[in-house]
């Protein structure tokens, strides 16, 4: 019974040609990083720049086009910047070969990973390589056609699935617990320096909750009417003193070009969240009984 052919070709104009334009990818990602700290020395992003450089530098025929750096994206997604850039750069015709360490930093979803290995590289005559996996499409098209590699993107996307399982377990677990688990707390909070999972009182927002909640519950102001005060106070928005007054790395892309200031719709947000509503919004209750009392 006769093998699959393969549907990468050596194509003789390529061929002759001896030079690669390489696009070595490389992905990190937190399901990378949880099983230990030998495990996230040899997948972190320095590690595989290292091996693909390494690699390239004993092949005469690669030469860096770019290096495609994914750090902190699941491999069960391929909606990843730099891989959408990458792909914009293969459809351009910059790039005509892709490098990576392994299968696994291509992705983990076996049916997409094996939708660009067998359709989409081969569309564009990419040659792709995965150094630790032995896979090389130009050298040894049947390489990736064996029954290895379908095998160990099943591996790689129950991977990714069993690690999702425990961290999902792991999170719902510190939640009972009443830990905080996000990356940046809400307004008015800041992470105890002690424990991060633990929210203590940014004064000096909290007393900008208060004020807002104060205006609207009490004075009767609207939306609009709370930020012209907050602007004209020359207050700085949430984003903005995340960033600017407490130096933290934090990025709001729904607002351009740093503009600090106060909108509708983040007052809004404020007035609606329920975090500041258990404590405001029971008070104004409290208030209104024992004035009727």
């Amino acid at each position: 019974m006769a093998g699959r052919k393969s549907k990468y070709a050596s194509n003789e104009k390529v061929a002759n040609q001896k030079i690669w334009s390489v696009a070595a990818y490389i992905r990190l990602s937190q399901e990378d990083s949880d099983n230990g700290v030998e495990k996230q020395e040899s997948n972190s992003v320095t590690s595989q720049k290292t091996l693909l450089n390494e690699f390239i530098k004993e092949h005469q025929d690669l030469v860096v086009y770019n290096t495609y750096i994914d750090d902190g994206f699941t491999g069960t997604d391929f909606n990843r910047p730099s891989f959408q850039r990458l792909l914009k750069d293969i459809q351009s015709g910059n790039v005509n070969c892709v490098i990576v360490k392994d299968l696994s930093r291509l992705g983990r979803n076996y049916i997409e990973v094996g939708n660009y290995i067998e359709q989409v590289f081969p569309l564009f005559n990419i040659r792709f390589i995965a150094i630790n996996d032995g896979i090389d499409s130009f050298k040894n098209p049947a390489s990736t056609n064996t029954i290895l590699v379908p095998f160990k993107n099943l591996m790689n996307d129950e991977y990714a699935r069993d690690t999702s399982i425990k961290i999902r377990t792991s999170l719902n677990g510190k939640k009972k617990k009443g830990e905080f688990i996000g990356a940046f707390p809400a307004y008015g909070y800041v992470k105890d320096s002690k424990d991060k999972h633990k929210l203590v009182i940014d004064e000096t927002a909290a007393q900008i909750v208060k004020k807002i909640f104060d205006w609207h519950v009490n004075k009767g102001l609207g939306k609009i009417a709370i930020c012209h005060k907050l602007n004209e106070l020359g207050i700085l928005n949430p984003t903005g003193h995340k960033k600017l007054e407490l130096g933290q790395n934090y990025s709001n892309y729904g607002i351009q070009g740093n503009t600090y200031t106060w909108t509708p719709s983040t007052v809004r947000n404020i007035l609606n969240n329920e975090v500041y509503c258990r404590q405001y919004c029971s008070r104004k209750k409290k208030n209104k009984k024992l004035q009727n009392t």
